[in-house]
């Protein structure tokens, strides 16, 4: 059965932010860090276990989840009914208070 894959506004903001500041140097690069992030995303649809548990976020109940793009790092969190992505990171930040 597949869940619903949705994004907080938190997450919709740092993916935007981050592809802003790739396209400041590739308009291309920019447009192929956001299809590549979606596209992982929205496998989580169908296989939201596919990714190892977060082990950087605080007080973890084992439902959250994260994988990583290139230079980011998409915190994710599994529910009955949906995944929901919580955020994004750039990788260079403290993983611990980013």
């Amino acid at each position: 059965m597949s869940k619903k894959v949705e994004w907080t506004e938190r997450a919709n903001n740092s993916l935007n932010y981050y592809c802003e500041k790739i396209a400041e140097d590739s308009v291309s690069n920019s447009k192929k860090v956001r299809k590549e992030i979606i596209l992982t995303s929205k496998k989580l649809s169908k296989n939201p276990e596919l990714f190892q548990i977060d082990e950087y976020y605080p007080d973890n109940p084992g439902n959250i989840r994260r994988y990583y793009k290139w230079s980011y790092r998409v915190v994710y969190q599994v529910k009955d009914e949906k995944v929901i992505i919580l955020n994004v990171y750039h990788t260079s930040t403290d993983p611990i208070t980013p």
